[in-house]
């Protein structure tokens, strides 16, 4: 595209060559009294990070995105679905208007053709009503060490990092204005209509307990409804999820 999206009102988009990782220097600012809808885009981090610490490989090339949100702490895990609506639909925007095979997982991520491609990290800002909200999306394939899960790229697709995240920021401002006008009623609707797995078993490992069911849909808040038969319905509000008897 020969134009950049535009940004919603008020919101920046401020680009680092290198940096330690988005989320980090968002964190140092929003320390500092900076006020949301502040993005930040980066070629490189030297120092990105997933979900549980794990590291996130960031060569140039891919997309490394953070914004920062005002929500209240209680509902600040509900960003995380605005989030990745909008990364779903940016990515498909860019793609050509259709990227077949391309899914949400909970809790935070994007497969294409059953590998994950992008993924999202939360992070609460100290003694603030606000969250970080990181973005990855790998548009050329990376070198994961420590992956739980197989992990893709969009090669076949001709994005640009660069216009992708302004693409991120124009539709997450969208989804955060149906959020804050409406409810996560609306957000859950769409993400379940894009989400893998529904109905399918699963796997859900926490910390300390591997749990077993079906994936039964998200609570009012989110979390995971896992469907244990006979046991009844587990709530699952953070864990790796892994789809098929066995995985």
């Amino acid at each position: 595209m020969s134009s950049l999206p535009a940004l919603p009102d008020g919101w920046r988009l401020d680009h680092v060559a290198t940096i330690d990782g988005t989320n980090a220097e968002l964190l140092r600012r929003a320390d500092v009294g900076e006020a949301a809808g502040l993005a930040i885009r980066a070629d490189v981090q030297t120092a990105g990070r997933g979900r549980r610490g794990r590291n996130w490989d960031s060569p140039t090339g891919n997309l490394y995105l953070s914004v920062l949100v005002d929500a209240q702490p209680v509902t600040a895990g509900q960003v995380g679905f605005a989030a990745a609506l909008a990364l779903f639909d940016a990515i498909q925007i860019e793609a050509g208007g259709d990227v077949p095979n391309l899914n949400c997982k909970w809790p935070n991520d994007l497969l294409f053709e059953g590998a994950k491609v992008a993924g999202l990290l939360l992070e609460a800002v100290p003694n603030r009503d606000q969250v970080v909200v990181g973005m990855g999306a790998n548009l050329i394939p990376v070198e994961v060490s420590d992956a739980v899960y197989p992990v893709g790229a969009l090669t076949e697709f001709p994005i640009d990092p660069k216009v992708l995240s302004a693409r991120v920021c124009e539709r997450l401002g969208r989804w955060l204005e149906t959020w804050n006008t409406v409810g996560f009623t609306a957000l859950r609707r769409v993400w379940l209509e894009r989400a893998i797995g529904l109905g399918d078993t699963m796997i859900v490992r926490l910390p300390h307990e591997q749990l077993d069911g079906t994936f039964d849909g998200l609570a009012d808040d989110g979390a995971l409804l896992l469907n244990q038969g006979a046991a009844g319905i587990r709530t699952v509000s953070a864990g790796d999820v892994f789809f098929g008897p066995g995985d």
